[in-house]
């Protein structure tokens, strides 16, 4: 990925009109190596990586989202609705006791986030997780385990709310 035009690309794309200029917004990442699907709509985001990204057909992505993380790639899904103010990073640093003011060594894990998964507003998506089909992140939510498919999770960290039960296709509340 070439850092300067994803420098370019993230300053450039800031100052375009954020309902317009999807078509754009799109060819510009494409240019830094991000594989963007048919009718995807990126609003004014923020890529910062050097991994893989991917982002599959018919997804939204809001205002102000921030996808980061180090080599790791980072899979995201058909038609996902990411909302505003989302941080997707797969990339941390392990902390050493010793001395805690420095970061440890790198850490960086894939984040996987199936078809059809709704992220709300102000959400953050953790390294390592994997966001299973038909999901949803309650606004607020910071993700740090896999949330598995047709679920809804919220909080912080972000713990199983309902469930839907596709033999019966209802929602069910989860008891805690």
């Amino acid at each position: 990925m070439n850092t300067f035009l994803l420098y370019l690309t993230n300053h450039f794309v800031k100052c375009l009109p954020s309902s317009r200029f999807f078509g754009l917004r799109r060819f510009l990442y494409s240019k830094c190596g991000v594989q963007i699907g048919k009718n995807t709509k990126l609003m004014n985001i923020r890529i910062s990586t050097a991994g893989q990204i991917i982002i599959g057909d018919n997804t939204f992505i809001g205002e102000n989202t921030y996808i980061t993380g180090g080599r790791c790639t980072i899979e995201i899904g058909k038609n996902c609705d990411i909302s505003h103010n989302v941080t997707i990073t797969s990339g941390t640093h392990e902390m050493e006791p010793e001395n805690i003011r420095m970061a440890g060594k790198d850490i960086c894990r894939k984040i996987k986030i199936d078809d059809g998964v709704w992220i709300g507003i102000g959400s953050i998506i953790l390294p390592g997780v994997i966001i299973g089909n038909k999901a949803v992140i309650a606004a607020g939510s910071v993700v740090t385990k896999d949330v598995p498919p047709y679920s809804i999770v919220g909080g912080n960290p972000a713990k199983i709310i309902k469930k839907y039960n596709t033999d019966e296709k209802k929602w069910e509340k989860i008891l805690r």
